[in-house]
C-alpha cells in the first residue's frame, strides 16, 4: 500500500483516529471537511486517487450521498464507509456498492482501515505485462529535454549559496509565473509570495528544507502581474553523489514541481461557500419553523371556531403577541375622507382590533403618519418590512413598541382587500425574507376565510343595496356587441371558462340579426345559438376576458342586468348593505372612461327562501358542479328539444363530454338531495 493516495472525508474538528494510521502506512492522506469539498478534489485531481475514505456523518450529508456522487465522477475508486455500528446503515451501503463498511467502535479500528485500504488500493492496480526496454534508455540531454517542456513548472535552487538562489526553471515556470529565466535565477524562489500568502505554509517549507523532507503545500503565490494564483508546490532535495560530499554539503539541490490549482481552490472554495449558506439557511428555517408552527395551529384553530370578523380579528392579534418573539400586533383597514376643500382626500388606517399597542396611539391615525412599509403595502397589496433604525413615522412605528423590526401583511383574496396585518418582532433577524413569506400565507388564509364569512353573509342578508351604474364607453363589451348588431342588447347571465381565462355571456336581442357578425369582434372568440324567434334571438358569446364581471364578483356584486346600446350600458348591481357604492363605482372608473351612479336604493331581498336555498345547495357543489349546471341550464340543456348536446357544452368548459356529465349527474343529485330535505 505504500505510497497510496487515499482521499479522507471527514467533518472539520473530528480526531486523527483515521489519518494518523494512514499516514503511518506511508498513505498520501488529502482531506476533504465536506462532501462537495470531496467532490470538486476528486474531479479536478488529475493524478487521481487509489481510495477514498468518508465517515458517515458529515455536514449538511452523510457518506451515502457522497457515495452516490462519486460514483457520478468516478465509478471505479473504491469507497469505504467509517461509521458506528448500525446494521441499517450498513445494510443500505451495501445495497448501494460500498466496498467496505467499517466501525469506529469496532475491534482493532485502525488495523481494519489500513487493512482495507491496503486491499483496495492493490486491487486499482492495473499496470499490465512489463516490457524489456534495453538499449531504449533516454540519453541525459533527452531528459533534459523532458524537463525544459514539462507541463509542470520545474525548478531547481542551490543551498550551497547563501539565501539558496534558483540556478534553473523550465518554460513551464515561466509562463505559470510570468517570470523570464534571467530575471529569477540567482534570487531566491520567496519571490513569488505576497500579501496573502499564508505563514503557516511558509513555515512548512521552511521546516521541509531544514529537515531535508520532501514537502507539499497549496500556498497563494503571485505572477510577475501581481495577479494571485494558487500553487501546489512540492520540494525535495537531491542528496550530493562522489566520495568528496561533505555534510555541510549533504544536498545538491532542491528541486520544485510547481502546479497551477486554482480552478481546483475556486472550486473548493465555492463547494464550502454553498455549505456554509445552506448550513445558515437550515438554521433560519428552523429558527423561523420552531416560533411560528405554534402560531400557525392556533390561528387555523381560531379560524375555524370563529364567525364573527370583529372577533377573529381581536383574537389574531391577542394570539400573535402572546407568542415568544413578538411584541405587538394589530388588524386595520384603510379608510378615505374628503377634505372639502378641493385638496386630495385624506387616507387614514382604522385599527379594528390591536394588542400589544398603547392606549394613546389613536384609533385612525393618518397613512401619512405611519412607517413606509405600511404605505408600500397598500400601494402594492405585497408583504413589506422596516428595522427600527430606518424608520421615523410618529405612530405604530417598531420603535413604538420596543420591537426591532416590523412587518406589514395584506390580508387580500382575489382583487379584494380585507386589511392590514401589522406584526412587531423584538430579534434582529425576525422578519427576514423566509417568515415574511410565511406570514404571507398566513394573510392569504385569513383574508380566504373572511372571504367566506362575507359571501355567506350576503347570500343570507335580509337587505340589500340596488344600485344602476351609467357606463358610456365604446369599449364596454356588450356596447361593443350592440354596435357590430345595430340593436340593443339585454344580459341573461355567464359561465366562465377554467380558471376564468374566458366567459361566456348569455345575451338577448331582436329577433332577425345575425349573431355570426360578431365574429369580427376581437373579444369576442366564438358564438352560439340558444333559442331563435321572430322578435326574440337568444345567444351566446364567448369573449376572451371576464371583465367586468370578476372584477366585480370578487368584490360581493352580482350583476343583476344590463342593458346595452352602441356606446351606453346600464348596469344593474346588488351590493350587500353595507358594501360602499364609491368602491363599486372605482372598480368600474378604473376600467372605463365614463361611469355615473343612476340610482341607489335598498330594499328587502326577494325570495329570501329561494336564495337561502341557493346558498345551500351551493355549498354542496364542488366548483366544476356549479359550472356545469349552469352551463347546462344557460345553453337549454333541459329543454327538450335540446338545442344544444353535452359535446358542445363541454367544448366551452374546455373538458371532455365524459368528464361534464359525470359533474352534472353529480350536481342533479345533490341539486334533489337538497329539495327532498327542505
Amino acid at each position: 500500500m505504500t505510497g497510496a493516495r487515499t482521499l479522507l472525508v471527514r467533518p472539520r474538528g473530528g480526531n486523527d483516529q483515521l489519518a494518523e494510521p494512514l499516514e503511518r502506512a506511508d498513505c498520501r492522506v488529502t482531506t476533504a471537511e465536506c462532501a462537495t469539498t470531496a467532490v470538486a478534489k476528486l474531479s479536478t485531481d488529475e493524478r487521481g486517487f487509489d481510495c477514498l475514505v468518508s465517515e458517515y456523518d458529515l455536514p449538511g450529508d452523510d457518506g451515502l450521498s457522497l457515495y452516490d456522487a462519486v460514483r457520478d465522477v468516478d465509478p471505479t475508486v473504491p469507497f469505504v464507509l467509517v461509521t458506528d455500528r448500525d446494521e441499517e446503515i450498513t445494510s443500505e451501503a451495501f445495497d448501494v456498492g460500498v466496498d467496505r463498511v467499517l466501525y469506529k467502535n469496532g475491534s482493532n479500528p485502525e488495523e481494519s482501515l489500513t487493512a482495507a485500504v491496503s486491499e483496495l488500493a492493490a486491487s486499482t492496480d492495473r499496470l499490465g505485462p512489463q516490457q524489456d526496454i534495453t538499449g531504449h534508455e533516454p540519453e541525459p540531454e533527452e531528459i533534459v529535454r523532458a524537463i525544459e517542456d514539462a507541463p509542470i513548472g520545474i525548478s531547481l535552487s542551490d543551498p550551497s549559496l547563501p539565501d539558496n538562489p534558483l540556478v534553473y526553471v523550465n518554460r513551464a515556470w515561466e509562463e505559470l509565473t510570468g517570470y523570464e529565466e534571467e530575471t529569477v535565477l540567482g534570487r531566491n524562489p520567496r519571490l513569488l509570495q505576497g500579501p496573502d500568502t499564508d505563514d503557516e505554509a511558509i513555515e512548512k517549507l521552511a521546516n521541509g528544507i531544514r529537515d531535508g523532507e520532501p514537502t507539499t503545500v497549496e500556498i497563494r503565490n503571485y505572477r510577475r502581474d501581481g495577479t494571485p494564483f494558487w500553487n501546489e508546490l512540492t520540494i525535495a532535495p537531491i542528496g550530493n553523489e562522489g566520495d568528496d560530499a561533505t555534510a555541510d554539503d549533504e544536498y545538491a539541490h532542491y528541486v520544485g514541481f510547481q502546479n497551477d490549482v486554482s480552478d481546483r481552490k475556486a472550486a473548493e472554495e465555492l463547494a464550502e461557500e454553498r455549505s456554509e449558506r445552506l448550513s445558515a439557511e437550515r438554521a433560519a428555517l428552523s429558527r423561523i419553523l420552531g416560533r411560528v408552527n405554534g402560531l400557525v395551529n392556533e390561528i387555523t384553530r381560531i379560524l375555524v371556531e370563529e364567525r364573527d370578523r370583529t372577533m377573529i380579528a381581536q383574537r389574531l392579534c391577542d394570539e400573535i403577541t402572546d407568542e415568544r418573539g413578538y411584541t405587538a400586533g394589530w388588524i386595520g383597514t384603510v379608510t378615505r375622507a374628503d377634505t372639502g376643500n378641493g385638496s386630495e382626500p385624506v387616507h387614514s388606517l382604522r385599527l379594528t382590533a390591536r394588542a400589544g399597542v398603547p392606549d394613546e396611539v389613536p384609533a385612525e391615525p393618518t397613512l401619512a403618519e405611519l412607517p413606509n412599509a405600511v404605505r408600500e403595502c397598500v400601494e402594492t397589496n405585497d408583504v413589506a418590512g422596516c428595522a427600527v433604525e430606518d424608520c421615523d413615522a410618529t405612530q405604530l412605528g417598531p420603535a413604538s413598541f420596543g420591537a426591532r423590526r416590523m412587518a406589514v401583511v395584506p390580508l387580500v383574496y382575489g382583487r379584494q382587500r380585507y386589511g392590514l396585518l401589522g406584526v412587531y418582532a423584538d430579534g434582529a433577524e425576525a422578519l427576514d425574507h423566509r417568515e415574511r413569506s410565511l406570514f404571507e400565507s398566513i394573510g392569504q388564509m385569513i383574508a380566504s376565510r373572511l372571504n367566506a364569512l362575507e359571501r355567506t353573509r350576503i347570500l343570507t342578508a335580509d337587505r340589500v343595496i340596488e344600485v344602476e351604474v351609467e357606463v358610456r364607453d365604446e369599449s364596454f363589451p356588450l356596447s361593443r356587441a350592440a354596435e357590430a348588431l345595430g340593436s340593443e342588447i339585454e344580459y341573461v347571465g355567464l359561465t366562465t371558462g377554467p380558471e376564468q381565462r374566458t366567459c361566456e355571456l348569455f345575451l338577448t336581442t331582436d329577433g332577425g340579426v345575425d349573431v355570426e357578425d360578431l365574429t369580427a369582434l376581437s373579444l369576442v372568440e366564438d358564438t352560439r345559438t340558444i333559442a331563435e324567434g321572430d322578435d326574440e334571438h337568444t345567444f351566446a358569446i364567448t369573449v376572451s376576458s371576464s371583465s367586468p364581471f370578476a372584477d366585480l364578483a370578487e368584490y360581493g356584486v352580482s350583476v343583476d342586468g344590463i342593458t346595452a346600446t352602441p356606446g351606453r350600458a346600464v348596469l344593474t348591481l346588488e351590493l350587500p348593505p353595507d358594501q360602499e357604492v364609491r368602491s363599486v363605482l372605482e372598480i368600474l372608473d378604473g376600467l372605463y372612461d365614463q361611469t355615473a351612479l343612476q340610482s341607489r336604493h335598498e330594499h328587502d331581498r326577494q325570495r329570501e327562501t329561494s336564495l337561502e336555498f341557493a346558498s345551500e345547495v351551493d355549498a354542496k357543489l364542488t366548483e366544476r358542479q356549479h359550472a356545469a349546471l349552469e352551463a347546462a341550464h344557460m345553453n337549454g340543456y333541459f329543454e327538450w328539444p335540446r338545442p344544444t348536446d353535452g359535446s358542445e357544452i363541454a367544448d366551452t368548459m374546455g373538458i371532455t363530454r365524459q368528464t361534464f356529465h359525470q359533474h352534472l349527474r353529480a350536481a342533479e343529485r345533490k341539486l334533489v338531495d337538497a329539495y327532498l330535505e327542505c
